[in-house]
């Protein structure tokens, strides 16, 4: 288990989608092109209609990435 990330940016997690299938969470993270300062990130977690997975991005410099105000989730449900 990996706990959603927060929204403010101090994890440096600026960008993630939900899943409620993993398989959807795999072929999601396989897409994600990066640049040199940012690595796929991920985890398990569970809500009250079950279990789910996300996949993000986190960068290594937040302000240099940009805006803690642009930090992004989307989610999917199955």
């Amino acid at each position: 288990m990996n706990p959603l990330p927060q929204g403010h940016g101090d994890d440096r997690i600026v960008q993630w989608h939900c899943f409620r299938n993993r398989s959807e969470a795999a072929g999601f993270a396989a897409s994600i092109r990066l640049a040199e300062d940012q690595q796929v990130v991920g985890g398990q977690a569970e809500d009250s209609l079950g279990p789910l997975w996300w996949v993000g991005v986190r960068v290594d410099d937040l302000d240099h990435w940009g805006n803690r105000q642009a930090v992004n989730k989307h989610g999917a449900s199955a």
